[in-house]
């Protein structure tokens, strides 16, 4: 009876540990295996921060997502761009890109012109009444110095002659290969959801 009364909490212990490290954070690891991105939980709310990691030295950055609540990370082959999606609400979600080189890292600034409610239908611009969700998020490395992006957004509200002004809703998804040099990016080709 002894024996079993000190095997439950130890059980217990065990269990609660495995259910814990299921909660670790996300790491994504470059496909030269000498950079990764880690996740980092802050706040009871457990926000997220993306920390770079220089896997040869331990050297650590945080780098972007004060806020998120979820994130995601894709490595180009060649590891010398990471592109980053955060989440931050249900409604909202954002990307950046960053360079690695010589262990460091920097932002590449996105081009403009990417913004969701940009590509709504017009007279749709003038005339709605909610937008939302709204993303911005990295879709796939096409290779070491080109990414797809996706921005995309909805729309309700839209006034029509013959129906009510909730009835008509728009959803918006636009495509964008951002071609990378060092630190630039521009936008060399562009579609609708439909286009390729």
């Amino acid at each position: 009876m002894r024996l079993l009364a000190t095997a439950i909490p130890v059980l217990l212990i065990a269990l609660t540990s495995l259910a814990l490290d299921n909660n670790n954070p996300e790491k994504w690891i470059s496909p030269n295996r000498k950079y990764a991105i880690k996740e980092a939980f802050y706040g009871e709310g457990k926000r997220i921060v993306a920390v770079f990691v220089n896997l040869k030295t331990s050297r650590s950055t945080v780098i972007k997502g004060g806020g998120a609540r979820n994130s995601s990370a894709l490595w180009s082959p060649d590891s010398h761009y990471v592109a980053l999606s955060f989440e931050r609400s249900h409604n909202w979600e954002d990307a950046a890109i960053y360079r690695v080189e010589r262990g460091r890292i920097s932002e590449v600034k996105l081009p403009s012109g990417m913004e969701p409610t940009k590509f709504l239908p017009s007279p749709a611009k003038d005339q709605i009444l909610h937008v939302g969700p709204q993303a911005i998020r990295a879709l796939r490395w096409l290779d070491n110095k080109r990414i797809e992006l996706i921005s995309e957004t909805a729309g309700s509200g839209l006034y029509h002659k013959d129906a009510p002004a909730d009835a008509v809703s728009v959803d918006v998804e636009q495509h964008f290969v951002v071609e990378l040099s060092g630190t630039t990016a521009r936008i060399i080709k562009s579609y609708a959801k439909k286009g390729a």
